[in-house]
């Protein structure tokens, strides 16, 4: 009966960290869109949050 305990946790842990897994997903896919949409505003975008970082 050890096995079935065992494999029941894998389970409930798989299910509470699939939806944090999908949501980090979905931000990534955000960020990298829409650096691609706006590459040259997007490249400034980043060196701004760079210099923001920096101190400047």
């Amino acid at each position: 009966m050890n096995k079935f305990s065992k494999r029941g946790d894998k389970k409930g842990v798989i299910s509470e960290y699939l939806p944090w897994i999908l949501i980090a997903l979905a931000v990534l896919a955000i960020v990298f869109v829409s650096i691609f949409l706006l590459k040259d505003k997007g490249f400034s975008l980043i060196d701004s949050i760079k210099d923001l970082f920096k101190g400047r």
